[in-house]
C-alpha cells in the first residue's frame, strides 16, 4: 500500500466516523419530544383553559385541541437538545381555533415540556402549557422489579 493509498482510507473512515455521529447527534436531539403528551393551555386574553394532546411519532407531530374542536400537525422548524420551534397548521376546526400560529416547547424535564404558543406574525405569548408525558405503567412492569 502507498501513502496515497492509506490517506484516501483514513479519510473514508474519518467520514463515515463524522456522518454515523452527526445522525446519532440527530436522533438523540429530537428524542426528548417522543412520546404522548398531554396538558391543560392556558389563554391570556379570555383567561379560559382547554385541555390539549400532543402525539409525537418520528418526525410527525399532531397536535389535538378536544374541547374546542381543532387539532392538526405541527411543521417543524428548529430543534435543539431542549427547544424545538414549529408552525401550527390546523387540519380540522380552522373555523374554531388560530391557524398557523408559533410553537414554542422547552424541555423542562424528561417527562415535562413547556407549551408556548403566539398568533401568526407575533411574537407576544397568547397561551401556555406544561405537558406531561404519558407513562404507560402495566402491572407486569412490576412483577418483574424487586423491592426492598
Amino acid at each position: 500500500m502507498n501513502s496515497q493509498t492509506i490517506a484516501r482510507f483514513f479519510f473514508v473512515a474519518l467520514l463515515i466516523v463524522v456522518i454515523e455521529g452527526t445522525a446519532a447527534a440527530q436522533t438523540k436531539s429530537r428524542g426528548w419530544t417522543r412520546g404522548e403528551w398531554d396538558g391543560t393551555g392556558y389563554q391570556v386574553d379570555d383567561k379560559s383553559t382547554w385541555p390539549m394532546h400532543l402525539t409525537v411519532r418520528g418526525r410527525r407531530f399532531s397536535i389535538e385541541y378536544p374541547s374546542l374542536n381543532c387539532g392538526g400537525k405541527w411543521k417543524l422548524i428548529s430543534m435543539t437538545r431542549s427547544r424545538a420551534r414549529f408552525r401550527e397548521v390546523l387540519t380540522h376546526g380552522q373555523d374554531k381555533c388560530a391557524n398557523n400560529g408559533n410553537v414554542v416547547l422547552q424541555r423542562l424535564g424528561r417527562n415535562q415540556l413547556l407549551f408556548l404558543y403566539s398568533y401568526e406574525k407575533t411574537r407576544e405569548v397568547s397561551a401556555s402549557a406544561v405537558l406531561n408525558r404519558r407513562l404507560d405503567v402495566s402491572v407486569n412492569d412490576f412483577r418483574s422489579r424487586r423491592f426492598p
